[in-house]
């Protein structure tokens, strides 16, 4: 006896073909399906192009908050190195004058009212040091 390793699929393959043999109607449904399906696929890549383009075109605002959190620390950065210096008993100049320049900068726009008011409350530490220098 002679075994044919390809014998079960031959039976499968058969009985798949008597089957599906009733007349086409879900064939071609799915034919019509595919069509309209190509049809509108081409609108929504169109629309994807405008909103990307309309989303670079949008200001960050993790950008402004970034920079209004980086305006924060070099401003505590500069106060910090005034106080060691004033334990140290001498007073950096240059760290008076960076600080004044920073408090010179316009603060950059936050829309976070948490973030704003701690940026207001160092701005105001940093004011009343350069104050208390005579600076």
């Amino acid at each position: 006896m002679k075994i044919d390793p390809l014998s079960s699929l031959r039976t499968h393959t058969q009985k798949r073909s008597v089957r599906s043999g009733g007349g086409g109607g879900f064939a071609d449904a799915l034919k019509g399906g595919a069509e309209r399906a190509t049809h509108t696929a081409g609108a929504p890549g169109l629309g994807a192009v405008d909103t990307l383009l309309a989303l670079q075109q949008a200001p960050d605002a993790l950008t402004g908050r970034a920079r209004a959190r980086k305006r924060g620390e070099q401003l505590l950065d500069e106060l910090e190195q005034i106080r060691l210096g004033l334990l140290m008993g001498r007073i950096p100049l240059a760290g008076l004058k960076r600080l004044s320049a920073l408090l010179g900068q316009t603060r950059p726009p936050v829309e976070d009212a948490r973030l704003e008011q701690v940026l207001a409350e160092i701005e105001v530490r940093a004011a009343v040091e350069l104050a208390k220098l005579g600076h």
